[in-house]
């Protein structure tokens, strides 16, 4: 775990914070097995002219946490309307991963538009993104101090719900490196040695 090309300066310590997101692994070796980067699928679908009912301002950011695990976000930067699948999909190694979008994916949103948005059925497909998750074994967020450098944050394992929770998290970090308040247990780096 030893990290040379970490060092403190004796005048005044030197705070490093590291977010890889899927390389987190990869970056902090002894987080592998807590880290798993998987291959999710986005797709941003055409809402019809003039129809106002998928845009941002008459349709919420919603989840269907059911059988489907499926999200979306209406207008998303004129991007389109975008629709992925939240569940875990195969691990991946993030620099070599398959960044094609399958069929199999495309026809499993579709035919979820269909069921819960009929007027979308056949809309046209805008834009498709391959993305990867990089979850923690108990998909709470990583926020703590390495353990063998104590001016090295690790941040991490929220992926996309951890951008989304960018601004409190961010603040979260602050105070925890300025030492005005302590993270959550949860996100301490124990509670993931523990699992092992």
């Amino acid at each position: 775990m030893a990290l040379p090309w970490i060092k403190a300066s004796s005048a005044r310590p030197i705070f490093m914070s590291f977010a890889p997101g899927p390389w987190l692994g990869s970056v902090f070796p002894f987080l592998a097995q807590s880290i798993a980067p998987t291959r999710q699928e986005v797709f941003f679908f055409g809402t019809p002219a003039g129809d106002l009912r998928f845009d941002e301002e008459h349709l919420p950011t919603w989840i269907d946490g059911g059988r489907q695990q499926f999200f979306g976000v209406p207008g998303n930067h004129w991007r389109g309307f975008k629709i992925a699948d939240d569940a875990r999909g195969p691990l991946i190694d993030p620099t070599t991963m398959e960044r094609e979008t399958s069929h199999e994916k495309l026809s499993a949103a579709r035919a979820y538009l269909k069921m819960r948005f009929p007027a979308l059925s056949d809309a046209p497909l805008l834009e498709s993104r391959v993305c990867q998750y990089e979850n923690s074994s108990d998909h709470n967020f990583i926020l703590d101090r390495h353990p063998e450098a104590k001016n090295v944050w690790i941040v991490g394992g929220g992926s996309g719900h951890g951008f989304k929770h960018g601004p409190v998290v961010g603040e979260m970090v602050r105070d925890a490196v300025l030492e005005t308040n302590v993270p959550p247990s949860e996100m301490a780096l124990g509670r993931l040695m523990q699992k092992k």
